[in-house]
């Protein structure tokens, strides 16, 4: 079976691609999967019924994610109020859950308190102690954000600056950092801009479109794609 290249975003089924990738070959997997809204059969408000069709595709991910990560790898996980619970004991399981990072945004919307955090599920095989905290507090993303061409953002963007944190507690130059759910393009940029290596997975062919070319304007890396 031929190997991914590097520094690469296919546009295939991560559960498909991520099986292409060399065994232990991946320093840090960052995955910002479909949150419960847009999972559903009706397209609102997701339960337990509705997602229990994502149980088996999440747990073969989680199990692939195991195969790949290095000795020392690290995984992590976005997820929020409405998905942690479906997500937890899956992951838990299959992955050995080491600790939950929560994410204040320090700002976000909502008139019944505000959405003002997220969970990130954390996996690290490695002991390591850099001081921090497993409460970040990183200013989020705006909803009112732009694509390149001007158009109203439709990929969810997450802020360089926790992906850059990400990257700088786990990982050194040249690692190869895997994003199953590639959405923008966030992670592919940050990793190129601090000499990181990335493969990325989206399927949606629109934002595979946008993630492109936003990642052939900020880095001006054309080769790549």
């Amino acid at each position: 079976m031929k190997e991914l290249e590097i520094n690469k975003i296919y546009n295939i089924d991560c559960l498909e691609g991520i099986k292409k990738i060399k065994s232990k070959s991946i320093k840090t997997i960052i995955a910002d999967p479909p949150y419960f809204l847009g999972m559903t059969h009706n397209g609102q408000k997701g339960s337990f019924v509705d997602l229990a069709i994502t149980k088996p595709f999440y747990k073969e991910l989680f199990t692939q994610f195991k195969r790949v990560l290095t000795a020392d790898g690290c995984v992590f996980m976005f997820c929020d109020f409405r998905s942690y619970a479906l997500f937890y004991p899956i992951f838990d399981e299959v992955m050995n859950i080491t600790n939950l990072i929560v994410w204040n945004k320090l700002s976000a919307p909502g008139n019944k308190y505000s959405y003002n955090h997220e969970f990130i599920l954390f996996h690290g095989n490695k002991e390591f102690n850099n001081g921090g905290s497993n409460v970040w507090s990183i200013k989020g993303f705006s909803s009112g954000a732009k694509t390149t061409n001007g158009e109203k953002k439709i990929i969810p963007q997450k802020p360089k600056e926790v992906i850059f944190k990400m990257l700088m507690d786990t990982t050194q130059e040249n690692d190869i950092i895997l994003d199953p759910f590639t959405g923008s393009g966030t992670t592919a940029i940050v990793c190129r801009e601090n000499k990181r290596n990335f493969i990325g997975f989206e399927l949606d062919l629109k934002n595979f479109d946008i993630c492109k070319n936003r990642i052939k304007e900020e880095l001006k890396i054309i080769k790549l794609f």
